[in-house]
């Protein structure tokens, strides 16, 4: 009888993480779904995959100013590698 025990107390763990990965998932996706309206709204169409990468980059950036300081200096060195200094 303490195995069925066990076995069951399990089980109804599983149950509950699982629904509650289902609600964050139903969370997530619904303001994913409110995010790309306004996209939408504001772009005048469905943003494309490099644009909504953008605005998740932008995003970032005002969530961190130094962070993304530091990064557009690295990328700015990259370019000049790239493209040679006459370019910069």
């Amino acid at each position: 009888m303490d195995n069925l025990g066990r076995l069951l107390n399990g089980m109804m763990g599983w149950a509950l993480l699982i629904a509650a990965q289902d609600m964050v998932k139903s969370f997530v996706d619904k303001m994913l779904e409110v995010e790309r309206e306004i996209l939408a709204g504001t772009l005048g169409h469905i943003p494309t995959y490099d644009e909504w990468q953008y605005y998740r980059d932008l995003q970032w950036q005002k969530l961190n100013p130094d962070k993304a300081l530091q990064r557009e200096a690295d990328r700015e060195k990259l370019r000049r590698l790239v493209f040679g200094e006459e370019e910069a």
